[in-house]
């Protein structure tokens, strides 16, 4: 009888230590393990989590310290020219290759450029005339290729399922500017975001901004406050727990897509001139996983609840 009893407590602390010694972190496949936190924490235990949660974001939250994965992907995005801009190009022979000179109203002969459009006086002559500030905004669209705004998101590499700990986002470069040489003049282009549609990569509702967002600083509730973005994911394939296993293969993706608003001088007029939807970008942060943050209570956390 001694030993039975000898092996069901045997039995009973195995099982203690094994869901108290079980990893701190669940793995995304193909993928670190992340640190983990309980959904269903309470009291100190919220504290705890939202602690590790600032943690998360404290690494490269300043945008003067912005890691070389933030910039690379502000740096790799597709760009491309609003449809007026492509019109004007294709009739404007806007290749890039073709070329053209012009006669300037004081007699000078034009350095060569790519499009016809700036010769027109629009009643079919094509000598004499100087291309007009609009002209010069659609030229510079389908010359140039614009940057990202900056997609900035953190955490970083991992994005967490707890409804405590937010993905935050923020687009940290929401003005630029390009030169074009047309004319033998160097023309300034300044492009500036007018709107944000941020794509969550799981299937629910874009989020359309006006602003940038900022990135998370300490201080800030990542919860509340207003200036920050924030989206919430959730477990996916009815995954609850840590106990439940790792999640199934599952990674997500975000994608930043900026409308840019146009301004340039025309340097034969001095007229300034503003488009908006000149050009549009698209950037992204690539697949990362999720995990799930865990707070184990420490006996001071015990005590202050009064166990």
């Amino acid at each position: 009888m001694t030993k039975k009893i000898l092996g069901v407590w045997s039995a009973i602390i195995l099982a203690i230590l094994a869901v108290v010694v079980l990893p701190q972190s669940v793995r995304a496949e193909g993928s670190d393990p992340p640190p983990n936190f309980d959904t269903d924490a309470h009291g100190d235990s919220i504290d705890a989590l939202l602690q590790q949660g600032r943690n998360q974001y404290n690494n490269g939250a300043q945008p003067s310290t912005e890691s070389s994965n933030d910039d690379s992907i502000r740096l790799s995005n597709s760009a491309d020219a609003s449809a007026e801009a492509h019109a004007y190009a294709e009739d404007d022979k806007c290749d890039g290759h073709t070329m053209h000179t012009v006669t300037l109203p004081d007699g000078t002969e034009s350095a060569p450029f790519v499009c016809t459009h700036i010769t027109r006086k629009g009643d079919g002559n094509n000598a004499g005339q100087a291309p007009t500030t609009r002209e010069i905004l659609y030229y510079a669209a389908t010359t140039i290729h614009a940057d990202g705004a900056g997609l900035y998101k953190r955490p970083e590499g991992v994005s967490y399922t707890n409804k405590y700990i937010p993905t935050l986002v923020a687009a940290t470069h929401p003005t630029q500017a390009h030169t074009v040489t047309l004319l033998g003049h160097d023309i300034t282009i300044t492009l500036t975001a007018t709107s944000y549609t941020w794509s969550w990569g799981d299937g629910t509702p874009d989020l359309t901004t006006t602003s940038p967002g900022m990135p998370w600083q300490e201080g800030m509730d990542p919860n509340t406050d207003p200036a920050l973005i924030r989206h919430y994911y959730k477990a996916p394939n009815g995954w609850k727990s840590f106990l439940d296993g790792p999640y199934p293969s599952a990674t997500r993706t975000i994608t930043l897509t900026t409308t840019w608003a146009g301004t340039a001088t025309n340097p034969f007029t001095g007229d300034t001139q503003t488009i908006n939807g000149l050009v549009t970008t698209t950037e992204t942060t690539g697949p990362f996983p999720l995990g799930q943050l865990i707070v184990n209570n420490t006996d001071t956390s015990e005590e202050k609840q009064g166990h």
